[in-house]
């Protein structure tokens, strides 16, 4: 058999899994001896499919079966594409999936079953079955041994250098050794070969210190307390007693960056306003050329709670300046927000770790074949380690075996060495379940396991995974003023499983930037979701079912507002009868005395229905003394259940904002009311066809987070 000459890696990613996963592997597969090259999915054009290659594709599903923003360009070049390309393409190429998804929504890994039915539609053939891991129980349980049947396939199909894939074997056989220390390539003097890093890579990190030795960012006008680091309780009586009897312990991650201090200094104080002075600013003509990439630097210009004193959560509205974009807001449209990482969490970590947070380093790759892309972020001038930490790196990620693995090498204690390697093991699957259960940060495993504090720059960079912005809706929309509101709850709660108090990384951070003096002076990164489908009917006779609990019902107010503004156009100023189609909101929240005040968007709300673009307002308690038997919306949905199902036959288009549980119960409660009232032929099964087929055709979406 002809062996191929290359691997194609392609990924696809929301959060940055796909991602992470898909640049080890590329940088593996250098190190094995093969000829691979990596590009996300939608920059299909410079991908030569023609080559005599394999494809090797890493694809996450986001929301409730939805493609990644890196990836609908790919599936619908696929789709509409000239055909005499896309048989060059793909006819008779062999590729493989690996799809992440979670189980909690409704279509699993909707994103790799998709791509990899199209392929094999284009004539396309599998040469590894299709890995599908779920978010919701651990990622690892599939992507581990996927990834190793992956090594051992790709051999028998594709050409290798034999003498690096011998290098690369020996080494492996070295580092799996219990005994084995691997020295690590970072200096302080600056290698020939390494250049200046206008790219940096995604880490992970949070720690705790003395709180004297904490220096605040002077824009804020609070002082946070200083983060706390907490040890990881976990029985260790399976651990072994000797690392000689750690059974499977993971392979040490393949190590492929080169950093080195370029003697530049740029104090924190001069970096913790933002991000900007690291990329040159230029004006996007088109708005959806800001990505988390190439941000655009927003300001908050005004800004208000929802809610009263007494709500349990509290809800903060913030007016974000949009004008400078060019942006044409459009009614569910969303912004990505990048927080960045406290100084109080920064700053120790940076201590703990040794580390010199004020040199500029120079970041380059040990494989001189090695491009670009297979590093995490971009940025057009180097960058310190503290604005590395700060600004692109997540510092409570999922708990990873590869991090735990590389702690491993650099731990001095023997006993914790041993724990690090038996969590990474096949042995020790229960133990790392139970580890990950208390989602520990990377400084929570830094106290938990203290001798192995000697990990260097280019570990961490390779170790862990890039900070990620926040999505949020948009609530209401001023053209003229070129402003746009998004409202959230500011997110604290305890941990079920160790007690512990967390803050929310983004709504925190922007809670303190308008507690600061001239807050509309700080810059707030941020940039415009594209391809939004969570939007009304483009016909505003359409009728429409939202259905909220808390602030999900934030894109319905933008929703409204987009129907009020288009019925005044078509009504020459006014709302006229017959001109709206029929609107009826479900919302649920806890309390209806005001002095709690949770009822957010109230009045606005009050406002609609009495213009009639709110046709009907069904609001739900959960507690208090007028509850009854309706306590949640999906109870409502019951209900009015006969209501809602004529709404549903005819025409109505159905949304559901909320989190994963209240909306899988809304599914369950909408197949109830469909299967009693619509009279739909084929029992339970022809209802759940039918519902598919709303969703199909757009009348049936879905906004829903975990």
């Amino acid at each position: 058999m002809t062996l191929a000459s290359c691997i194609k890696l392609l990924y696809g990613s929301q959060t940055g899994n796909a991602e992470s996963i898909s640049k080890h592997l590329y940088e593996e597969a250098l190190a094995r001896g093969f000829d691979c090259s990596l590009a996300v999915l939608d920059d299909y054009e410079k991908v030569s499919f023609t080559d005599n290659c394999v494809l090797v594709i890493v694809v996450s599903t986001t929301g409730d079966g939805d493609f990644p923003d890196n990836t609908t360009k790919f599936f619908r070049w696929t789709r509409r594409g000239k055909k005499e390309d896309l048989v060059a393409a793909f006819a008779g190429k062999q590729f493989t999936v690996l799809a992440l998804g979670d189980t909690n929504y409704t279509n699993f890994c909707q994103t790799g079953k998709r791509i990899e039915r199209r392929l094999l539609e284009l004539g396309a053939t599998t040469f590894l079955p299709k890995g599908m891991a779920d978010d919701g129980t651990g990622l690892e349980q599939v992507v581990d041994p996927w990834v190793s049947n992956l090594w051992k396939t790709l051999p028998t199909i594709v050409a290798q250098d034999i003498e690096k894939a011998k290098q690369f074997d020996e080494k492996a056989t070295a580092s799996a050794s219990p005994f084995k220390k691997v020295k690590s390539e970072t200096s302080t003097d600056a290698p020939e070969t390494s250049k200046p890093a206008s790219v940096a890579a995604a880490a992970t990190a949070v720690a705790g210190a003395p709180a004297t030795e904490v220096k605040y960012d002077d824009a804020m006008e609070t002082t946070p307390s200083p983060y706390a680091p907490s040890k990881v309780v976990f029985d260790s009586s399976a651990v072994p007693k000797t690392a000689a009897d750690v059974v499977g312990a993971a392979m040490i991650p393949t190590e492929y960056l080169r950093v080195s201090e370029s003697g530049v200094v740029r104090e924190p104080a001069v970096a913790r306003k933002s991000p900007f002075h690291l990329f040159e600013q230029k004006t996007a003509n088109d708005p959806f050329e800001y990505t988390a990439n190439n941000l655009f630097s927003s300001r908050i210009s005004a800004h208000r709670y929802l809610t009263g004193k007494k709500a349990l959560k509290q809800v903060l509205e913030v007016t974000l300046d949009l004008k400078d974009m060019n942006w044409s807001v459009q009614p569910g449209g969303v912004v990505g927000i990048l927080a960045p990482n406290p100084d109080e969490v920064v700053l120790p970590l940076l201590k703990r770790l040794d580390i010199d947070g004020s040199k500029v380093l120079n970041v380059g790759f040990l494989n001189p074949g090695s491009t670009a892309g297979a590093l995490p972020f971009v940025t057009d001038a180097p960058y310190t380690a503290y604005e590395a930490f700060r600004y692109f790196l997540d510092l409570n990620p999922p708990l990873r075996k590869p991090l735990l693995r590389v702690m491993a090498e650099y731990a001095t204690d023997e006993t914790e060495r041993i724990s690090l390697l038996h969590l990474t093991s096949t042995a020790g699957a229960s133990l790392f379940k139970t580890v990950k259960q208390a989602t520990p940060s990377f400084a929570d495993l830094l106290e938990t396991f203290q001798s192995a504090r000697g990990i260097p720059v280019n570990r961490i960079l390779e170790s862990l995974t890039r900070l990620q912005p926040r999505f949020y809706s948009i609530s209401q929309i001023d053209e003229t003023a070129g402003t746009a509101t998004v409202a959230f709850n500011i997110v604290e709660y305890t941990h079920s499983v160790t007690g512990k108090s967390i803050l929310g990384l983004c709504s925190n951070y922007l809670e303190n930037v308008i507690k600061s003096p001239n807050y509309e002076t700080i810059p707030v990164a941020l940039f415009p979701k594209p391809n939004v489908v969570f939007a009304p009917p483009k016909e505003i006779a359409a009728p429409m079912i939202l259905i909220a609990a808390g602030t999900g019902v934030t894109p319905f107010v933008s929703f409204l507002q987009s129907r009020a503004n288009n019925a005044r156009a078509e009504g020459g100023g006014e709302i006229t009868d017959g001109i709206l189609g029929e609107t009826t909101l479900i919302h649920g929240r806890r309390f209806k005395d005001a002095a709690v005040g949770d009822r957010i968007y109230g009045a606005e709300l009050d406002a609609y229905v009495q213009t009639r673009v709110l046709t009907s307002f069904i609001e739900v308690l959960s507690r208090g003394e007028e509850n009854t038997s309706v306590k949640y919306v999906q109870d409502a949905i019951v209900l009015h259940g006969a209501k809602i199902c004529k709404s549903i036959r005819d025409g109505a288009y159905v949304y559901v904002c909320g989190g994963v549980e209240m909306a899988r119960d809304v599914h369950a409660s909408l197949l109830k009311v469909l299967g009693e009232h619509a009279k739909i032929e084929g029992g339970e099964a022809g209802v759940k066809t039918y519902v598919k087929a709303l969703a199909t055709e757009g009348r049936y979406l879905k906004e829903i987070w975990s």
